[in-house]
């Protein structure tokens, strides 16, 4: 599953195969995938796609921007200057 979700997967409605840039097992039970843009439901499709299915998500990082470990789910919170350039950087670190 995990080659397969590397080396891409075609997409109901899709023309082109999606590739996960990273895709590795953390446990029997947990999937960490990098991929470089999220598109409609894309983690789900693409995890089903190869003969699997998604009970839960956890978005960690957007672009150059880690969540902070300190933020509850559902919370939220203002992002200083570094942040939002970390936002905006094009650099996606390994997983």
């Amino acid at each position: 599953m995990l080659a397969r979700l590397r080396d891409g997967v075609l997409l109901h409605g899709e023309t082109k195969p999606s590739a996960a840039l990273a895709a590795a097992r953390r446990d029997d039970y947990l999937l960490e995938l990098t991929v470089l843009e999220g598109k409609y439901h894309q983690v789900k499709r693409m995890v089903a796609a190869s003969g699997n299915r998604v009970e839960k998500l956890h978005r960690a990082r957007v672009g150059g921007y880690a969540l902070p470990d300190s933020l509850a789910e559902g919370a939220w919170r203002w992002l200083d200057e570094a942040d939002l350039a970390a936002l905006r950087s094009t650099d996606t670190p390994a997983p």
